[in-house]
């Protein structure tokens, strides 16, 4: 039997009977407990956690025992006995037994480099102890879902880049959300496990502290972007007693709140949207408006259309003059929706050059075009929730409008070109192989997110299964399930010859492929009834990965269509459906050809205009704007400046530079676009600084 030690540095020492056969060691648990060796624990884990008999499991237990004895350990560790079970499982053969035996954790060196190296897979966490915090939670989790959620098929396709499975650190939390400001102006703030409740805002500015509040919350439960609906609409019953001045003090605390909400998970801001009007949207306009306090106004918002653009003018104001350096703010981000009643409103020009300007001096500006009847939300770089008939009867009572996408999954392309070597037939069997293996991961995830859900108001989904209107707050039954493309640019150089931009032919096997994945999508939506949808993957990390792991794995042919500098490992694939970055386009003939493609993406499409260090006229950018929405069919477009804000003098300049031009200083850091949202140059990974390095800039494309 052990016996018991009487200092702490007795129980680093072995302690043995000499008439007993038992070891006497102590082993420090995976609880942070010292207990006395006892093989019998060998045999409840193997027989608690796997499914091997009982036999079995105290044959393992002893020859563990005489391999310890043999070795003559000192301390041993509960990992330890853990790796060395896992060991005589895979020497048994028992493969299935040793995966659910195994332990999660990260090696000790991999620690130590997350503790001091700034991990940049994704750019919005800044480097600090709540980032490494969140970078080894996420290691544990994605390890949990590759293990468990996932069934072997599926991981490995994700472990050798086939596919992508997006944000598996998060795997616990549906992808994104998007929602209207009418919930908490209804039911005030009012969230599990939180120490009060507040009752309906009597007041902008609560309601505003309100929504940051809620918007943070609802951070920790969703992976990706935070968006709001007409926010600029449903603020409006708010501001009739405000003056002008007022009304840009709040259109400050919104911009400054959210972009210095730096302090939540993994200290990231939050990926905010913030969707905006010049119109009252037609299915808003005959709707009751609530107030101040959640009560019912009197008034439709219909009758609200000149509050609502005086807060959306607040807004761009606010976005215009910068932060206190001068900086762009990088959230929440504008989506402007510019529709046909957009044209037909009163002071719309007006309003157009208002935010072209800011698209100039800033880049803030997102254009979204809704044409005919469309109508949708936007929010996480290009992603849209179209409406459909539920959705717009959801309109009339807006608090119930909630969307969300419950995973996003993203196939390798030109992978496929390379086992295809030419064969159409191949190339979209593949493809269909690849679709239907993504349709499974769905399935998993989704079965995972119930399971969770199930659990109700206990479960660790409280927040999502609240319930004040009636409905869980996440509607699961109405979630998208988004399938996402990186690199047909490439898949066609391989298939073809030519890049996408480089002939008719080549733009229309593009859309050859790009139908073939909508087809199937729908297709395997009706079987499985689930929403598939396409999307154009915002690949931050994904094109580099892909990248990469081609260039490992199919040398030969990635190293002819791999994009970036391959000798600093910059390397990329084109991401989703663009086209090459560094093609010498002019912008209306890159937004018209890589807008033949959004039709085909219903999950929401957007072309980047690159403009470096230009400032076109807010004039030539206005008619821009009209062109596109009147002779194109792109979804979405942005126009992206790029600076370089000095650290030692705090100023910020146009365009990157390697110091700063005001006092010389190379401490300086760039800022602009890395997909869709701004943020400092210094926390991108490799493959979008060679994406940086590539863009084509339009310095002279338009007149200044």
């Amino acid at each position: 039997m052990p016996l018991k030690a009487e200092t702490a540095q007795a129980r680093t020492h072995q302690v043995v009977n000499e008439d007993s056969t038992d070891i006497a060691l102590f082993v420090r648990s995976s609880q942070d407990d010292m207990i006395g060796w006892n093989r019998q624990r060998i045999v409840d884990a193997l027989l608690r956690e796997t499914f091997i008999d009982r036999d079995t499991a105290e044959k393992i237990s002893r020859d563990i025992e005489v391999t310890i004895q043999a070795g003559k350990v000192k301390t041993i560790t509960g990992p330890l006995i853990r790796e060395m079970v896992n060991a005589k499982l895979l020497e048994m053969g028992l493969e299935e037994a040793r995966r659910m035996h195994t332990r999660l954790g990260v090696p000790l060196y991999d620690v130590d480099q997350l503790l001091v190296q700034h991990n940049k897979e994704n750019a919005n966490v800044p480097h600090g102890p709540e980032a490494t915090n969140l970078t080894l939670a996420e290691g544990i989790k994605k390890e949990y879902a590759l293990l468990h959620v996932f069934t072997p098929d599926v991981a490995d396709a994700h472990l050798s880049g086939d596919l992508h499975l997006h944000d598996l650190g998060f795997i616990d939390r549906p992808y994104c959300s998007g929602q209207s400001l009418e919930y908490i102006k209804k039911f005030g703030l009012n969230l599990p496990h939180a120490l009060s409740m507040a009752k309906p805002a009597k007041h902008a500015e609560v309601l505003l502290a309100h929504m940051v509040k809620f918007a943070a919350s609802l951070q920790s439960h969703f992976a990706g972007a935070i968006g709001w609906d007409a926010i600029n609409l449903f603020y409006a019953p708010y501001l009739e007693e405000l003056s002008d001045d007022g009304v840009k003090q709040l259109a400050q605390m919104m911009i400054y709140e959210f972009s210095q909400q730096a302090v939540a998970r993994g200290g990231q801001a939050i990926f905010s949207d913030v969707n905006i009007y010049w119109e009252v949207p037609k299915h808003f306009v005959d709707v009751p408006a609530i107030g101040p306090g959640g009560v019912y106004t009197g008034k439709t918002y219909g009758e609200y259309e000149k509050q609502a653009q005086r807060f959306a003018w607040a807004l761009f104001e606010v976005y215009k003059e910068g932060d206190a350096a001068g900086r762009p703010f990088f959230f929440p981000k504008p989506l402007v929706h510019i529709t046909e009643k957009f044209f037909k409103t009163d002071g719309h020009m007006d309003f157009l050059h208002h935010i072209c300007e800011v698209a100039s001096v800033k880049g803030n500006t997102y254009f979204v075009f809704d044409r005919g009847d469309t109508a949708k939300i936007s929010e996480c770089c290009r992603l849209s929730f179209k409406l459909e008939a539920s959705d717009l009867e959801d309109a009339k009572q807006p608090w119930k409008m909630r969307y969300s996408a419950l995973q996003n999954i993203t196939i390798n392309l030109p992978r496929l070109a390379f086992q295809a070597q030419g064969d159409d037939t191949k190339l979209f069997l593949l493809l269909t192989e690849k679709l239907q293996l993504a349709a499974k991961a769905h399935g998993q995830k989704k079965k995972f997110i119930e399971r969770l859900m199930s659990l109700g108001k206990g479960g660790p989904l409280s927040l999502l299964a609240m319930d004040l209107d009636g409905e869980p707050y996440l509607k699961l039954h109405r979630c998208s399930y988004l399938i996402g493309m990186v690199g047909l640019n490439e898949l066609i150089r391989v298939h073809l010859g030519q890049e996408l931009h480089e002939s008719d032919e080549s733009i229309k096997f593009g859309l050859k492929v790009i139908a073939h994945m909508n087809i199937v999508c729908s297709k395997l939506a009706e079987a499985m009834d689930m929403k598939f949808v396409l999307e154009q993957t915002p690949a931050e990390s994904t094109a580099f990965r892909f990248a990469k792991l081609d260039l490992a794995h199919f040398n030969t042919e990635a190293e002819k269509v791999v994009q970036g500098n391959r000798g600093k490992g910059e390397v990329y694939y084109s991401n989703s459906t663009l086209f090459n970055v560094g093609a010498n386009m002019s912008p209306i003939s890159r937004v018209e050809k890589e807008g033949l493609f959004h039709p085909l993406i219903e999950a929401g499409s957007i072309t980047h205009i690159w403009l470096g260090e230009a400032q076109p006229d807010k004039e030539a950018l206005a008619g821009f704007v009209i062109n596109v929405f009147k002779h194109t069919q792109n979804d979405q477009i942005a126009f992206s400046p790029e600076f370089t804000a000095c650290i030692a003098c705090g100023k910020t300049s146009r365009g990157l530079s390697e110091s700063c031009p005001y006092c010389q200083s190379k401490d300086v850091d760039g800022i602009t676009r890395i997909t869709g949202y701004f943020t400092k140059i210094s926390s991108w990974n490799k493959g979008k600084l060679g994406e940086l390095h590539d863009r084509y800039r339009n310095i002279d494309r338009f007149n200044n």
